[in-house]
C-alpha cells in the first residue's frame, strides 16, 4: 500500500511518500513535484492527505456551554458571520473541544478548498482522503503546546491560545536570498543540487564561504521574524517553530539557537516540513480528528471509509433483525392473547347455548350441529335428540301462527328427555285455549302441562310445557296389550 501527504507551496506541490507493510509506516522520500507531474504520480498512491495553508484558515479559542456538536457549531457559526463577512453556507467549520479547555475553532471557506483541488484531476480528488489545517497539526506537536509559529512559503504566523496573527513574511524570499549566492548560470537548479548534498550548515568547521552566507541569511531570516510576534505574546511558555519547506540541513539547530527569552526559557521546538507531512498522513488512522473533507469534499473510497460503511450497515442490520424479532414477539403474543380471548368466549358460548363446556370447540360444533341439523331416522324414532330443533320449530309454529292468532312466543327451550317449553303472550284467553288444543291434537306431542295464567292489561301471558316426539301413553298401553295377546 503507497500513500503520500501533500502540500502546496510557492505554486508547486510539496509531497511526502509512504509505503505500509502490515500495520508499519515507513517513509520513502520528501520532494517537490509540477502539478501535471504530480496528476501521474497520484496514480500510484491509495489516497493523498493534503495540509491547508495557515493564511487560509480562520482560527481562535473560546469558550462555549457545554451543548451538542450541532448545536456549538450553529453558536460558532452565529459568531464568524458577526466578526468576518463569511455566511454559514460558505463555510466549512470544525471544532476540537475539551472539558476543561477552551474550544478550538478551524473555519475555512469552501471557495478556498475548490481553488486548492482544482489543481487535482478528477481521479485525483477522489483520492483525497482528508483536509487537515496546519493549525491542527501545529497542535498535535505536543499535547501541552500552547504557542506556535508556523513558517509558510509566503506567510507566517503566530498561534496562541486567543486566536492568530499572520505576516506576509514567508521562506520564499529567505531562498529568494539564497539562490543569489550562487552565481552560475543557473542559480536556482545550483542551489536545488546543493540542497541535496545534505551539507550541515549548523556546524561552523569546514563551510565553505557560501555556505556561510547561507547560514547567517538564515540566522538574521528567523531572527527578524520572530522579532515580529514577540509585541503579541501574551504569556511566558514554550513556543515551537513549525517550517513548511525544504530548507538546508541543520537550518532547525540554528534556530534552537536563537534567543528564546521573549517568549520563554526553553529553546525554540523545531518542526521541520517532513515531519509536518508524516503526521498529516498519521492522524487520519487515529480518527477524531480535524478535516475539511466534509460533504461535497468527502472520501469515498479508501479501507477505512470503507470500514465506516460496513460498520454502519452491520448495525442496521442488526438493528432492523432486533426490530423485526421484537415485532415478530409482539405479535405472537398479541395472537396469543386474541387467541385466549377466543378460547375463553367460546367456553362461554358453549356453556350458554349447550348448557356445559366441552373439550375443544370442534366437540362443541358437532354437538350443535346434530342439535340443529338432527340424524338421519331420528323422526321415525320420534326422539328429540338428535331430533333436528329446526324440525320441532317446523313442528311446533304452524300451531302457534294459526289464522287471526294473537300469541307472541318469547321462549322456546329444548330440555333433556324431549321436553319443550314454550312462553309468551296472548291478547285474549281463547287464544291460549286454541294453542293448548293444536298441540293436544298432534302426534308427536305428549304430556302437555300449562302453566299458570297471568293477566296485566290487554295482554296475558303463559307457559306451556309438554314431550315431543314421544309415544303416547295409550299408544304405549295398547301396544303392551296387543304383545300380550299374540303370546
Amino acid at each position: 500500500m503507497k500513500f503520500a501527504s501533500c502540500r502546496i507551496n510557492d505554486g508547486k506541490m510539496l509531497v511526502s511518500s509512504f509505503s505500509k507493510e502490515y500495520n508499519k509506516t515507513i517513509f520513502e522520500k520528501m520532494f517537490y513535484a509540477t502539478f501535471d507531474e504530480m496528476k501521474e504520480m497520484i496514480k500510484d498512491f491509495d489516497h493523498i492527505d493534503f495540509v491547508v495553508p495557515g493564511k487560509d484558515i480562520f482560527f481562535f479559542s473560546r469558550n462555549y456551554p457545554p451543548v451538542n456538536e450541532n448545536q456549538l457549531k450553529k453558536i460558532v457559526a452565529q459568531d464568524i458571520e458577526s466578526d468576518t463577512t463569511f455566511r454559514e453556507a460558505d463555510m466549512i467549520i470544525e471544532l476540537k473541544t475539551s472539558p476543561l479547555e477552551p474550544s478550538k475553532v478551524f473555519c475555512i471557506q469552501k471557495e478556498v478548498v475548490k481553488k486548492y483541488l482544482s489543481n487535482f484531476d478528477q481521479p485525483g480528488k477522489e483520492k483525497i482522503r482528508s483536509i487537515i489545517p496546519e493549525e491542527y497539526l501545529a497542535f498535535q506537536c505536543h499535547r501541552n503546546l500552547e504557542k506556535a509559529i508556523i513558517v509558510g512559503d509566503d506567510y507566517s504566523c503566530f498561534i496562541s491560545g486567543s486566536g492568530k496573527i499572520v505576516k506576509n513574511i514567508g521562506i520564499s524570499s529567505l531562498k529568494k536570498e539564497l539562490i543569489t549566492f550562487f552565481s552560475g548560470e543557473t542559480p536556482d537548479e545550483d542551489f536545488e543540487k546543493w540542497l541535496q548534498t545534505g551539507v550541515d550548515i549548523s556546524s561552523g568547521a569546514e563551510l565553505s564561504d557560501v555556505e556561510l552566507r547561507i547560514r547567517k541569511a538564515i540566522t538574521v531570516f528567523f531572527e527578524k521574524l520572530i522579532e515580529k510576534f514577540i509585541p503579541f505574546n501574551e504569556n511566558f511558555a514554550p513556543v515551537s517553530i513549525i517550517i513548511n519547506d525544504i530548507l538546508p540541513e541543520g537550518t532547525d539547530k540554528i534556530i534552537t539557537m536563537i534567543d528564546s527569552s521573549p517568549f520563554s526559557e526553553p529553546p525554540f521546538n523545531v518542526i521541520t516540513a517532513s515531519q509536518t507531512l508524516e503526521m498529516a498522513a498519521r492522524v487520519p488512522d487515529r480518527g477524531n480528528y480535524v478535516n475539511f473533507a466534509k460533504g461535497e469534499f468527502a472520501y469515498k473510497g479508501g479501507f477505512h471509509f470503507l470500514k465506516k460503511r460496513i460498520i454502519a450497515g452491520a448495525a442496521l442490520y442488526f438493528a432492523a433483525i432486533i426490530f423485526l424479532v421484537a415485532g415478530m414477539q409482539m405479535r405472537i403474543s398479541y395472537l396469543n392473547k386474541r387467541t385466549e380471548d377466543i378460547d375463553q368466549r367460546t367456553k362461554t358460548v358453549m356453556k350458554e347455548v349447550l348448557g356445559r363446556e366441552y373439550p375443544s370447540l370442534r366437540q362443541a360444533i358437532s354437538v350443535m350441529n346434530q342439535t340443529i341439523q338432527g340424524e338421519q331416522g331420528a323422526a321415525d324414532r320420534r326422539a328429540v335428540y338428535p331430533y333436528s330443533a329446526l324440525s320441532i320449530m317446523e313442528g311446533i309454529f304452524p300451531l302457534i301462527a294459526y289464522e287471526g292468532s294473537s300469541i307472541e312466543i318469547s321462549e322456546l327451550s329444548i330440555r333433556e328427555e324431549g321436553k319443550i317449553r314454550i312462553a309468551g303472550t296472548a291478547d285474549n284467553l281463547d287464544d291460549i285455549n286454541k294453542l293448548s288444543d293444536n298441540l293436544n291434537e298432534n302426534e308427536l306431542i305428549s304430556e302437555i302441562s300449562r302453566g299458570q295464567i297471568n293477566t296485566r292489561g290487554d295482554k296475558s301471558s303463559f307457559n306451556i310445557t309438554f314431550e315431543y316426539a314421544q309415544p303416547r301413553k295409550a299408544e304405549s298401553k295398547s301396544a303392551k296389550s296387543r304383545k300380550k295377546g299374540s303370546n
